[in-house]
């Protein structure tokens, strides 16, 4: 397995999904690639203009850089390539485009993330990329 993508979203899975990653990684001396996709919310409000848009769109990309550091300390040490990739759109569709770009051997991401209605059903992310990735893929489940 020499290249292994692996999507995250900040969620609490998210670590999980990492630390899955770091012991397949290590196995096989994978080259890691760790992406985290920001889509940005547009809110209309009458009476603050753009300026909930601007606060609300930093809040999203901070909580995307601290995903990406988060993702950094847990592969701290790895002895193998790692980087890191903020990217911006819709996350099924950005994680697909890198994956047709990149052709990792694996893809790992979680079974939901921080969307809601998250105890129903496989994530929609999830879902959308199952069903269109070329390559294999682990999907990391909750244990709750």
């Amino acid at each position: 397995m020499k290249k292994i993508l692996v999507a995250v979203d900040g969620s609490d899975m998210s670590m999980k999904v990492l630390s899955r990653a770091r012991l397949i990684a290590d196995k096989f001396e994978s080259e890691v690639l760790v992406i985290t996709v920001v889509k940005k919310l547009r809110v209309t409000n009458y009476y603050t203009g753009g300026e909930l848009n601007e606060q609300m769109d930093r809040q999203i990309e901070n909580t995307a850089k601290e995903t990406l550091e988060r993702a950094t300390e847990v592969f701290g040490g790895y002895q193998g390539k790692f980087e890191t990739i903020l990217d911006y759109g819709e996350p099924a569709e950005e994680i697909l485009l890198l994956a047709e770009r990149e052709k990792p051997d694996m893809l790992i991401m979680g079974s939901r993330g921080l969307g809601s209605f998250s105890r129903v059903m496989l994530g929609s992310v999830s879902t959308k990329v199952l069903h269109h990735v070329k390559c294999d893929m682990l999907v990391v489940r909750n244990e709750d």
